[in-house]
């Protein structure tokens, strides 16, 4: 329907049976039931003259068009509407289920083995409110919800030189300010004012596009996406052929940004060759700003968003002169309620799985599902301070969170999504690897992100993102020098787990929804990859190592096990099979300590970085690095080795579990 919504040039909509029947300011109907002669819309598609052809962009295929034959033949039937009693709720998931969603969508990662028997075993009736307070008043609620805004932001550092649409890495400001609870219009409103250091973590580097000719108009797009739900992409050349927004629109942003007029460079507009090779017909793509013409700092959506520039706002900026401050201020002045209602809908679609509007990222012309709850919602938001943690808080304590997933919500139309269930969703890559990490009880040991170890560079060339926790620090290892000597084989293990699930370290544009669909990449790296022999190796000194050691019976570890990878306990079927593989020398596990040995550590290796990469040793370092994180840690010596690889082969099955990848 982009076309033919409410929008639509000619009048004809196509967003109800009513509008298809009525026509468009012709008057003749689109549609006419069971009379295809006399139906506009089959004339129009079939037709062979190029100027009134639908749709502008191409023929539709013979199926394509024998589908409309048959319903226009079959009486233009409509989707039916159901009354609200009819619809049945799921059921409330059981506590285990609620705790392990709850966990993954607070902290990013599931429960330890103690906090799940302590929230199973406790009878309060209060205990699950108590739960999301308790993981919503934690500092790790950053380090999952961060990673969001990295993709909505369209964060994308290049730890080489900066190249095209890199930006500062302005995830550290991001992260701060999530793990010091700043309200979000405070937040916005930091990031639009790009204060602070570019290429070492201020906000300032969202302000960055490297190799762009008109940066802040990227920066403005991005902004319009996230906060307002307004689409400006094909604004970037063009007045957009489906959307009532323009390039003066998009450009007076970027103005308001960069704090003087600007110009719209020759680069970022449609060449008039353009529209001479296209004379069939008048083109869909309008060129309203030419290139060279100043454009005026100037707030363009008051009609979209309710946010008027006026003596109201001025109020509320300590700088009435600062087209920066203006903007962030209009962004986020209560009188915006549509910024307060992207962001609820945001939250709303990352808990739930599917936003009350859709797509989260593009209104325009778009309905609500629940119009109402969204208000409410909104209202809430604002009247909280604009705290995300309430915002959340009210979510996950609402009975359509604790439902459980069976909802369809994503793929169908305002009209039929009625979230009596959640959808079912899929971890997140950073939640993936963050969980693998901590359920194992491994710590993330892995290469600083850089190419400039020894800091002999400056930040505008070179910047490093230190070692990282969690998985969100990471960013892409691209070199395009395809250089062994550049290799960082410890990171790149944890990016290729990352990227089989949708992570892309390269963010050229804001991404609202990932690619979640299956591929064979994801059950083979989690069976056979690197990083999944780390987690599942009962290594010297560690947590999974000490488990076997000091758990005193097969049922017990059993037990343990399924609460840390799985966090519920296993079923009578499971407790048996598993029971079996680990109870085979389960009593002489431990070797005696005379006989065990130690292993010797490995050679330090010579330092490697940007300065001496070149040199033909290099090379030979790194490949001995890639050798070693290939090998992995070294297993504990005080189990035997055949009940430890049984052991450890109880610990792939659990993470190889597609229930391990799925949020319950």
């Amino acid at each position: 329907f982009r076309c033919h919504d409410e929008n639509a040039e000619g009048g004809l909509q196509l967003t109800s049976r009513d509008a298809v029947l009525a026509g468009g300011d012709s008057g003749d109907p689109a549609a006419v039931p069971n009379d295809l002669k006399k139906s506009l819309l089959i004339a129009r598609i079939r037709s062979t003259d190029e100027s009134e052809r639908m749709p502008p962009s191409g023929n539709l295929s013979s199926d394509q068009i024998e589908i409309l034959e048959k319903w226009i033949a079959g009486g233009v039937s409509w989707g039916r509407v159901l009354a609200p009693e009819t619809i049945t709720p799921s059921e409330i998931v059981d506590d285990a289920t609620f705790m392990r969603r709850v966990y993954l969508d607070c902290w990013g990662v599931p429960p330890t083995d103690v906090q799940a028997r302590e929230f199973l075993a406790s009878t309060d009736p209060g205990k699950r409110k108590k739960l999301i307070d308790r993981l919503l008043d934690d500092q790790r609620v950053a380090d999952h919800w961060v990673s969001y805004w990295q993709d909505v932001l369209a964060e994308n550092p290049n730890i080489l030189k900066p190249s095209i649409n890199n930006t500062g890495p302005f995830r550290f400001f991001l992260h701060e300010a999530l793990r010091d609870h700043w309200s979000i219009d405070r937040l916005v409103t930091e990031l639009v004012m790009l204060r602070g250091s570019e290429r070492e973590g201020g906000a300032a580097g969202f302000g960055l596009a490297a190799d762009n000719d008109a940066p802040l108009a990227t920066r403005g797009l991005v902004l319009a996406s996230a906060f307002l739900g307004i689409d400006l992409q094909c604004a970037r050349c063009h007045d957009s052929p489906y959307h009532e927004t323009t390039q003066q629109d998009l450009f007076s942003l970027s103005a308001m940004l960069a704090r003087k007029p600007v110009t719209v460079p020759k680069t970022s507009s449609v060449s008039p060759g353009f529209f001479d090779s296209h004379k069939g017909r008048q083109s869909l793509i309008k060129v309203t700003l030419q290139p060279g013409v100043p454009v005026e700092p100037k707030w363009p959506f008051a009609s979209a968003t309710g946010a008027k520039d006026n003596e109201s706002i001025e109020s509320l900026m300590r700088s009435p002169s600062d087209s920066r401050e203006r903007l962030a201020v209009l962004i986020t002045a209560p009188s915006n309620e549509r910024f307060a209602a992207v962001i609820v809908n945001r939250i709303w679609k990352r808990l739930i799985g599917a936003g009350l509007v859709e797509p989260a990222s593009d209104w325009e012309a778009k309905k609500a599902s629940h119009p109402e709850l969204l208000t409410w919602l909104a209202r809430e938001f604002v009247a909280s301070g604009y705290d995300d943690r309430h915002l959340i808080r009210l979510i996950l304590n609402s009975d359509v969170y604790q439902r459980q997933a069976t909802g369809s919500n994503l793929a169908a139309i305002a009209a039929d999504r009625f979230f009596a269930a959640p959808d079912r969703r899929r971890l997140t890559a950073e939640q993936i690897v963050d969980s693998l990490f901590y359920s194992s009880g491994h710590p993330l040991k892995v290469d600083e992100i850089t190419f400039d170890a020894d800091g002999m560079h400056a930040p505008t060339t070179m910047i490093s993102l230190g070692v990282p926790k969690r998985a969100w620090e990471f960013a892409t290892l691209s070199n395009e020098r395809d250089r062994p000597s550049l290799a960082l084989p410890r990171a790149q293990a944890v990016t290729d787990v990352l990227e089989a699930f949708g992570w892309n370290g390269s963010r050229q544009n804001a991404i609202t929804d990932r690619d979640t669909d299956p591929n064979v990449l994801q059950p083979g790296i989690l069976s056979n990859g690197v990083m999944a022999s780390w987690i599942t190796r009962a290594s010297i000194d560690s947590e999974l190592a000490n488990l076997a050691v000091k758990t005193g019976s097969v049922d017990e570890l059993v037990e343990t096990l399924f609460l840390r990878f799985l966090s519920r306990q296993p079923s009578d079927t499971e407790r048996v099979h598993y029971r079996a593989t680990l109870l085979e020398g389960f009593e002489n596990r431990i070797l005696p300590s005379e006989e065990i040995v130690r292993p010797e550590p490995f050679e330090p290796l010579s330092h490697v970085s940007w300065r001496n990469h070149l040199r033909s040793e290099a090379n030979l370092i790194k490949i001995e690095m890639e050798r070693r994180a290939r090998v992995g840690d070294p297993v504990d010596p005080r189990l035997r080795s055949q009940w430890r690889e049984a052991y450890e082969d109880v610990v792939w099955s659990l993470i190889n579990s597609p229930e391990y990848v799925l949020v319950p």
